[in-house]
């Protein structure tokens, strides 16, 4: 129950948030309002599916689930829709879909059916690390020719964080950390294109580059701060309401909220995302099933990483590289995708064999 009351009131937050913007444009107001309050609606009707459905059946098409995701990112490279230099977009009926949200799922639900029946192989063998990496590789790699750095590195910490829950042997460990040392070493002189490197520097330095690279991160550092302890109050932010704060809806939500609603309103969204996450714990802990084990951890991961890479990201201490607020930030895919993982960690609570 306390996982819904938290997911409610972050829809709540994210949807006055939404409203709140919309208020200094007359002619947009309540487009991307309505929108999204449709796409909260449709998800939490397939929350309730995904609930009464019993988890288990998912590992039984765990496979296919791979190869339509994989299929799906493959399509929007060929024939998706641009935006804002990001190919990572495709379009029905005037709606607007991003194959990677549900990829991520779709992940989760097939590394926990692998890693439950071959969690015990990763101490003795290089098997199973090679097949559920090249698996996630490959989705990787298509996320990142959009390019989509952000859901690239969080597919990648799905993928790593779930198989050091595993029976994984220390040696390999180290082995696969030195690899990783040595391929990042590589992508930074031979991948990495010269704005995702400005982007980096400039994080570390937003004031090298004020009114380019740095423009986003300096906004929202400002909202933040100038929103102090109760906020400017609702409709009131400069910064989201003139305009000075870019992408106030998806990326930089959070300092929305600082801004309009201070401190007490940033911390009061952190609380309701922390006990969020800490009922997944939970679920993890009061269960003796894998399956249930591993997919509760690979959501867990997908909601830890996203909230405090955005909330980063809002405060200066990341890189800025397009990750949503779960639950929060205006998008559908992101919205639809999360209440579904909501609606699969609910379905966990109430079908697993043994619950304590």
């Amino acid at each position: 129950m306390l996982i819904l009351i938290s997911v409610f009131l972050l829809i709540l937050i994210g949807l006055i948030s939404i409203y709140s913007i919309g208020l200094s444009n007359p002619e947009t107001r309540m487009i991307f309002f309505n929108k999204q309050l449709l796409y909260a609606i449709i998800g939490i009707i397939l929350m309730f599916v995904f609930t009464s459905l019993e988890y288990r059946f998912l590992k039984t098409y765990y496979k296919i689930f791979i190869i339509m995701s994989t299929l799906l990112l493959i399509i929007v490279l060929a024939m998706g829709r641009v935006i804002r230099n990001t190919n990572a977009w495709l379009e029905f009926f005037g709606l607007q879909f991003q194959p990677v949200e549900l990829a991520k799922i779709c992940l989760i639900i097939f590394l926990a059916t692998y890693l439950s029946k071959n969690a015990k192989e990763f101490y003795f063998s290089w098997k199973p690390i090679f097949i559920s990496g090249t698996v996630a590789l490959i989705l990787i790699a298509l996320v990142l020719a959009q390019p989509d750095m952000g859901s690239a590195l969080i597919l990648f910490a799905i993928w790593l964080i779930m198989i050091l829950f595993t029976n994984i042997d220390k040696k390999k460990i180290i082995i696969m950390a030195l690899i990783l040392l040595v391929a990042l070493g590589g992508a930074w002189f031979g991948f990495f294109k010269d704005y995702q490197k400005k982007r980096i520097m400039t994080f570390l330095n937003p004031a090298s580059d004020p009114l380019g690279y740095g423009y986003n991160v300096t906004q929202s550092m400002t909202a933040v701060g100038s929103g102090k302890f109760l906020g400017r109050g609702f409709g009131l932010g400069s910064q989201s309401q003139l305009n000075f704060l870019p992408e106030q809806r998806t990326d930089f939500i959070f300092a929305v909220i600082s801004e309009e609603f201070g401190f007490l309103g940033s911390s009061i969204t952190i609380l309701l995302i922390t006990l969020f996450l800490s009922r997944i714990v939970k679920i993890i802990k009061n269960t003796s099933d894998n399956l249930a084990i591993y997919m509760a951890l690979g959501f867990m991961v997908m909601f830890f990483v996203q909230s405090i890479m955005n909330i980063m990201m809002n405060i200066g201490l990341a890189p800025v590289i397009g990750v949503p607020l779960p639950f929060v930030s205006y998008g559908g895919s992101s919205l639809l995708t999360s209440l579904i993982a909501v609606g699969i960690l609910e379905s966990i609570v109430i079908h697993k064999a043994e619950y304590l």
